[in-house]
């Protein structure tokens, strides 16, 4: 038994998680390749390989690459300004301490979006004053609304700080998909299937589910509530039904620039070995060796480290064009290097890249509801083979 099956079966054995699939490859050759454990926590069934996930926030990168090819493209840029394509984000304004709304001293820029400085939030963000807003409007459980009118009514609610002048996860992501539509005057999905989806040969991530493919779908545990993402309290190891606040089949789906794909472990390595090399399914460049280098490099100040998630402080993390990056190891909790980086969903399912050491690794399962130090193990237990 390797040390990722081991990992694991830890896991499993303390009623963690029900079943996990992972993939872990250095220069591309498979380091660990494996599922452990069940399919659900009601069944015996043991998991079988190429389940399909809600892989949640690990739409923001996809997304957010999207946007990168289109500033290559020189069809967008870094400075251009959110409010400029959604006019309902012309009458944001920033909550103070007190409560009183004050006007923005800038507008919202991409690179804002992009980096989670823009001074939108998330319902769940625990101490944040704006969250319960955000609850309030109960926008993350509304899959049946536009991209447009979800934008529209987080333009509605109050800003954490004024653009810039902090870091909070946030439906940056949301917005950024949404100016994606504006500008390319298409769905979402149809922008991410152009730009990358299909370059790649992500053929099995989308945000529909075909019929056909409805077996392979992996239960949801833990909560199907997610403004309870980033909990305190523990959320048992028990299947939810997630049908009615991220739907897989029906018409009336919406696309969500922060979350919503559905997709594969495999997939998700072929969106990896495209972050490692550049390259498409035919071995051709997708973006530019400078562009690369550019979009990884974290663009945090000091002043605003050390990133904070929940309760949970990223420590050594820094945040790039798409997403966590470590740029201080000797701060880091578990075993990394400078450079590695990658990013999450809310049903624990993680992504970590490192150029340097070639080294990619993609681990689904679906819990949400507490944060679990798996993802950490599975790093860490990869630079130990390194």
């Amino acid at each position: 038994m390797d040390m990722f099956t081991e990992i694991a079966q830890k896991f499993i054995e303390k009623k963690l998680i029900a079943g996990l699939e992972w993939d872990v490859r250095i220069k591309d050759q498979v380091l660990s390749s494996g599922v452990a454990g069940h399919k659900d926590a009601r069944s015996n069934k043991p998991l079988k390989k190429n389940q399909i996930y809600r892989i949640f926030s690990m739409t923001k990168p996809i997304v957010s690459m999207a946007c990168i090819r289109l500033i290559e493209k020189n069809k967008l840029h870094l400075n251009s300004i959110a409010q400029e394509f959604i006019p309902s984000l012309s009458s944001l304004k920033v909550i103070r301490p007190d409560g009183a709304l004050e006007r923005l001293k800038r507008p919202i820029t991409i690179a804002d979006l992009l980096t989670h400085t823009s001074g939108f939030s998330y319902s769940f963000n625990i101490g944040c004053q704006v969250a319960s807003f955000y609850k309030e409007a109960n926008l993350l459980n509304e899959p049946f609304l536009s991209l447009e009118e979800f934008v529209d009514k987080i333009a509605s609610l109050p800003l954490a700080f004024q653009p810039g002048e902090a870091w909070r996860y946030s439906v940056s992501i949301d917005v950024l998909g949404r100016i994606l539509e504006v500008l390319e005057e298409k769905r979402l999905e149809d922008i991410l299937r152009n730009l990358i989806l299909d370059p790649l040969g992500m053929n099995e991530t989308s945000f529909f589910l075909d019929k056909t493919k409805a077996e392979r779908l992996m239960p949801m545990h833990g909560t199907n509530n997610f403004n309870e993402l980033i909990s305190l309290n523990q959320k048992d190891l028990v299947v939810v039904d997630i049908e009615k606040t991220h739907p897989s089949e029906g018409l009336n789906i919406h696309e969500r620039g922060g979350g919503g794909l559905f997709s594969t472990v495999k997939d998700y390595q072929l969106f990896c070995k495209f972050l490692l090399d550049r390259m498409d399914k035919e071995g051709t460049p997708l973006i530019s060796s400078m562009m690369h280098n550019f979009m990884l490099k974290n663009r945090i100040q000091k002043n605003l480290l050390p990133l904070k998630l929940g309760p949970r402080l990223l420590d050594g993390y820094g945040w790039n064009l798409i997403g966590r990056v470590m740029i201080d190891s000797g701060q880091a909790m578990s075993l990394t290097n400078n450079g590695e980086f990658g990013w999450a969903g809310a049903a624990t399912t993680f992504f970590w890249l490192d150029i340097e050491k070639s080294l990619s690794g993609v681990m689904m399962t679906q819990y949400a509801g507490r944060d679990l130090n798996l993802a950490n193990e599975f790093r860490a237990a990869s630079y130990s083979a390194v």
